[in-house]
């Protein structure tokens, strides 16, 4: 779970960042581990654009690992 800003750019980097440590670390470790990407929305500020960063939270979680 990663506290997310109030603007989906910042979402985006942060599940970039994500996935390529997770690959770095299963390809260093030589393992294939599950995992998902959660955020937290900040409130009031992100509930202008929510269902933006939801999108990608969403579309992140159901990508196929690499």
């Amino acid at each position: 779970m990663i506290p997310a800003g109030r603007l989906q750019a910042g979402t985006d980097l942060q599940v970039e960042v994500v996935h390529r440590v997770a690959k770095e670390v299963m390809a260093e470790k030589k393992v294939k581990l599950s995992y998902s990407f959660g955020t937290m929305i900040e409130v009031p500020a992100a509930r202008l654009t929510a269902d933006e960063i939801a999108q990608t939270a969403q579309s992140s979680a159901s990508a196929p690992m690499t």
